[in-house]
């Protein structure tokens, strides 16, 4: 059965986000992911694809005192590009299961800190780039001729530290990204058919 090597198409999904590494007292954080994504698959079990994300990523957290309890929500906006190897777990068919895995860099755009007296941009004290890596699962299901429903589940980790030490509040620690991610694509065939 011919079909095409190439499709691209749009993503949306949800971020459960957090912070991991020299922090505590911190819970998920939902935010938006949407953007778009093309991908090779040839007629064997190996594929590539590049997602181009705004990603919203950060944390909520709290900080105690004998008197109070203040509560934070820190967010950090990304243009996300995760490159992800996939392996399919068949060759062809109307149901095309995949696991993937590949680096993923994410692209600050900005970050904003609300306390509970306000809220305001605090960008400066996170690194411009955070490489990280991501891996998952996706489900293809045939929806018309060289269209096709993929329902992803991922999970990213940061490798590096996103926090500037020159000014960061706790410049001796390490404070990493890590985000639940899932999403609906929709792709469309593109280019000659083998």
């Amino acid at each position: 059965m011919a079909q095409q090597r190439w499709s691209a198409g749009p993503r949306l999904g949800l971020n459960l986000s957090t912070f991991v590494g020299d922090v505590d007292n911190n819970k998920l954080l939902p935010g938006v992911t949407a953007g778009g994504f093309i991908m090779y698959s040839d007629i064997n079990h190996f594929g590539v694809s590049a997602d181009l994300l705004f990603s919203q990523r950060g944390s909520r957290y709290k900080i105690s005192d004998p008197t109070r309890e203040f509560k934070f929500t820190q967010r950090i906006n990304y243009l996300e590009v995760p490159v992800l190897f996939r392996y399919f777990l068949n060759l062809s068919g109307n149901f095309r299961p995949n696991l993937f895995l590949g680096p993923n860099l994410g692209i600050k755009l900005n970050a904003t800190r609300t306390d509970p007296d306000r809220k305001y941009d605090n960008g400066n004290i996170f690194r411009p780039a955070d490489l990280g890596a991501t891996v998952g699962l996706s489900l293809n299901f045939r929806v018309k001729e060289a269209q096709r429903l993929h329902l992803d589940a991922r999970y990213t980790l940061g490798l590096s530290d996103i926090t500037d030490p020159a000014k960061a509040p706790t410049p001796d620690g390490n404070v990493r990204n890590s985000t639940i991610s899932f999403l609906v694509g929709y792709g469309f065939g593109i280019g000659r058919r083998y």
